[in-house]
């Protein structure tokens, strides 16, 4: 504090101060009032840019590993899917003939038993 303010006030609350001592001590107060509202406005400032700065990073990093998880899963999708068809390539066909008459007579085979099976719930 102020020298001359600290005198003023003490003057005061003896109840020895003069109106102008009076005027004088609010003047004062009232010039360190404003310089405290530029200060604690400049704290403020500080404070939400702070705030806001750590929101980005915090959101920046939430979607980094998101992304992260989502890469790493499909790929592993795409990976497992891929060794199916591989592994339906290399599986031999159990349902393939080597001569037309068996191939004929297996197709014909199929198609009497689909079509009782149609008349059954046709009736």
């Amino acid at each position: 504090m102020d020298n001359n303010l600290d005198f003023l006030l003490q003057q005061i609350s003896r109840g020895k101060a003069s109106d102008e001592q009076m005027a004088q001590a609010e003047a004062q107060l009232a010039q360190m009032e404003k310089r405290m509202e530029r200060m604690i406005d400049g704290w403020n400032t500080v404070e939400r840019t702070t705030n806001r700065h750590a929101r980005k990073i915090s959101i920046r990093w939430i979607a980094g590993v998101a992304a992260s998880w989502l890469l790493i899963v499909s790929l592993s999708l795409i990976a497992t899917h891929h060794n199916n068809q591989q592994d339906f390539a290399r599986q031999p066909s159990e349902d393939t003939f080597d001569n037309p008459e068996d191939a004929a007579a297996e197709t014909q085979r199929a198609l009497l038993k689909f079509s009782q099976c149609i008349n059954k719930a046709i009736e």
